[in-house]
């Protein structure tokens, strides 16, 4: 049993643990540091605090990656100061960098201010992929992160997130790191689903259209199509790769994502050909069951009529295959 003291003097706490000492001069810095040593996993919190909005963050943190001093709350009073804004806001910014593992005793860490020079460059696909990363420390978001149907307000809401501002902003955050930084896909993806006449989604959106799609399948479904062993398969996403996975046994079935567009009203044949380069794809690589998702657009009279492909493939076979309307798709909280 690891034996651990936390002494207080002169605004600093400092942990003792072992022998070693460490000092931070926030509590709440020196309670997750605490939880580390104590659970001995990689999880730095197990809280979740979010009171601002994305852009605010981001904006933050690039303020600071070009400021003199790494101390929060200096370079929060001088950030507010500049903007005309009230600085009692640090009050609630500083608490939602902490959640998402960015200030470490009472400074920005070295993370943080990278995601700021990444903000600034507009590098907003790397931004997000170190934003991701660092929130796996944190094990509600995590969990926040595991269960969350993008766009849907609602899957937040039964994990716990009662406040307004929580949940938009919660949102906002978990769309911007799963679409990969992507902003403009979540709009697009809105727009496809809920459209009587829209343009096709671009190609570069693909990973995250697919994830949401996946993320409102029936599970019970895809465990009939595919012969899936056990209950509790989830969606995932890591960059561009989307799978289902089973988080107990790390069971994974692929999931392949294409974005189409077919000009000719009769798109049968075109999307056939489509589906069988994939198949040969899967073939090739042997691969025994994989899910088609393919978001694609038919050109009437310069109208783009959005539907969606789904199919589940088993040992050589498609075993489910059925082309959706897009609002099948969508919730409430999306519209």
């Amino acid at each position: 049993m690891i034996k651990i003291e936390l002494l207080v003097a002169n605004g600093e706490v400092t942990v003792v643990a072992e022998g070693e000492k460490v000092t931070f001069r926030s509590i709440d810095d020196a309670l997750a540091y605490v939880r580390k040593i104590a659970t001995d996993v990689d999880c730095i919190r197990n809280s979740w605090y979010i009171r601002v909005p994305l852009v605010r963050i981001l904006d933050t943190l690039a303020y600071a990656s070009t400021a003199k001093s790494r101390s929060v709350k200096e370079t929060l009073v001088n950030y507010l100061r500049e903007r005309g804004l009230s600085e009692t806001n640090v009050r609630v910014i500083e608490p939602t960098l902490q959640a998402l593992n960015l200030v470490n005793n009472g400074e920005f860490t070295d993370d943080a201010l990278r995601i700021g020079e990444l903000y600034r460059m507009g590098m907003l696909s790397e931004c997000a992929s170190l934003m991701m990363k660092l929130a796996q420390g944190n094990c509600a978001l995590r969990g926040l992160l595991s269960k969350y149907r993008p766009g849907d307000p609602d899957s937040l809401r039964q994990l716990g997130l009662r406040r307004r501002d929580e949940v938009n902003y919660t949102m906002q955050l978990l769309d911007f790191m799963i679409s990969g930084g992507l902003l403009g896909c979540i709009d697009s993806l809105r727009e496809f689903l809920n459209g009587k006449c829209t343009t096709p989604l671009c190609q570069c959106c693909t990973s995250y259209a697919a994830y949401f799609i996946l993320s409102r399948i029936p599970m019970a479904k895809l465990m009939d199509y595919l012969n899936l062993p056990n209950p509790g398969y989830t969606p995932v996403i890591s960059g561009r790769e989307v799978a289902l996975v089973h988080p107990g046994s790390g069971d994974r079935v692929a999931v392949v994502g294409k974005v189409a567009e077919f000009n000719q009203v009769n798109y049968a044949p075109a999307l056939r050909a489509l589906v069988d380069s994939i198949e040969q794809e899967l073939r090739r690589g042997g691969m025994d069951r994989a899910i088609l998702i393919i978001p694609f657009t038919v050109n009437y009279n310069g109208c783009g009529v959005g539907k969606v492909y789904v199919a589940t493939y088993l040992n050589g076979v498609f075993t489910y295959a059925e082309i959706h309307e897009p609002r099948e798709f969508v919730n409430p909280g999306f519209k």
